[in-house]
């Protein structure tokens, strides 16, 4: 029976995919639909490119709405990094946000990542419209959006440097 467990091991480890080998863009369309056995070695590998890379590429990669570099934009989804665009939650399209827009586009977000089968890991962990306006006009300007994801990125990249150096910050 060891036998067996220790040839299933092999066997499994013989065919697990091979993130290294994998673009960047290709990973990041995979998020959220990684076999479970294989989620570690995917976080890794996104976690030693996202080590690897300037801000400004993390925040590009961040913005784009399925991790694709497209029209000059970039990565990220979300899980983490799959963070939303301003126009998904400006939804009259006058360049501010209102309370009940960010709630009505947060549930149509939240609703389209669920039919797709994106795992909502931090959905209780999602800030609230107070917390992105910080001006406290009662509007989520496109810079206020932009600086909350970008202060998010940097508190979940300063997380992720110390787990990969074996909590060692």
């Amino acid at each position: 029976m060891k036998r067996l467990m220790i040839l299933a091991t092999l066997a499994c480890t013989a065919w697990a995919t091979d993130f290294s080998q994998m673009s960047t863009e290709q990973l990041m369309e995979m998020r959220g639909n990684v076999p479970t056995e294989e989620r570690a070695a995917f976080q890794q590998e996104m976690q030693k490119r996202m080590q690897n890379m300037s801000p400004q590429e993390r925040q590009a990669y961040m913005q784009s709405n399925n991790g694709m570099m497209r029209g000059g934009r970039g990565m990220a989804q979300n899980r983490g990094m799959n963070q939303p665009q301003f126009a998904e939650y400006d939804l009259n399209n006058d360049g501010q946000i209102t309370p009940k827009e960010f709630d009505e586009g947060r549930t149509k977000r939240m609703t389209k990542l669920a039919e797709e089968g994106k795992m909502l890991r931090n959905a209780g962990n999602a800030p609230s419209f107070e917390d992105i306006d910080t001006d406290k006009d009662g509007t989520i300007m496109p810079n206020e959006l932009e600086a909350h994801q970008m202060q998010q990125m940097q508190t979940q990249n300063k997380g992720n440097q110390g787990m990969m150096r074996g909590g060692a910050k």
